[in-house]
């Protein structure tokens, strides 16, 4: 029970596209080979409808998505989280994505995850071009270009994205007086239902680290390859508290927590 019409995957040039996606789900699957890095698909998908929005292959689409909107004019709705020493500011990625927002609006303290917003395609494009103008078209200049002492000093060792953010996308609209078309509402006070479970939280924390974290992590011989599951996934009480994996379930909003 879902909003979307259409999907498109991202995939690498090297990946085979004869899967049969009809068998998973009746929504039309168009499959995109990747022409930049995958942390540039925000920019990169070959969008043909008014909105959409982004996942990746660690998520799975919700059992039921509400998206919410405005009485009357049908604003969309997005979360944020504040972006405060306690919720934010405190994690080292968190604090790099706000840093980089402030590039586009100084003073920004507003923080979206890319996989809560909801994305118009036109602003999207608008945006984008300016973000590789800036960037590269694979980010190669984000840090070395516009902080060229940090980037010599740390280089690779900057925790931080390395493409365009769901956060970066709202700075740049509030700097172009566009910030009107969403209403946001803080998700630290009202809580927010995401549209996309995270299935395999430890695999895509593994996944994003550098291979010397990794093997610091895992240890040289690289045998844990065990999955961690996520409470998020169950959307029922029975479901959750019958998982096995200690999970207890928050009437008062609806979802399972660890």
């Amino acid at each position: 029970d879902h909003p979307f019409s259409k999907v498109i995957i991202m995939i690498p040039p090297s990946a085979t596209n004869d899967h049969d996606y009809s068998i998973y789900t009746k929504v039309p699957v168009t499959l995109q080979f990747r022409d930049a890095p995958d942390f540039m698909d925000l920019c990169s998908a070959e969008v043909s409808t008014e909105w959409f929005m982004i996942t990746n292959s660690y998520h799975l689409v919700a059992n039921h998505v509400d998206l919410m909107f405005t009485p009357g004019k049908f604003v969309p709705v997005i979360p944020f989280t504040p972006a405060t020493y306690p919720f934010c500011l405190k994690y080292p990625y968190c604090n790099e994505i706000v840093k980089l927002s402030q590039r586009w609006n100084p003073g920004h303290k507003q923080v979206v995850q890319d996989m809560d917003m909801l994305y118009n395609t036109i602003q999207r494009n608008e945006f984008c071009n300016e973000w590789i103008e800036r960037n590269g078209e694979n980010g190669e200049d984000l840090y070395i270009k516009h902080e060229p002492v940090r980037y010599r000093h740390r280089g690779e060792k900057i925790i931080g994205p390395k493409g365009p953010t769901g956060t970066d996308y709202f700075a740049y609209l509030i700097r172009e007086k566009k910030d009107g078309m969403y209403k946001m509402t803080d998700r630290s006070l009202y809580g927010a239902r995401t549209p996309f479970v995270k299935v395999y939280r430890k695999e895509e924390k593994l996944d994003g680290m550098s291979e010397d974290d990794l093997v610091r992590r895992l240890g040289m011989t690289l045998l844990s390859n065990t999955t961690e599951c996520s409470c998020e996934r169950f959307e029922n009480e029975e479901d959750c508290v019958s998982s096995g994996l200690g999970c207890l379930w928050r009437p008062l909003f609806e979802s399972c927590h660890p």
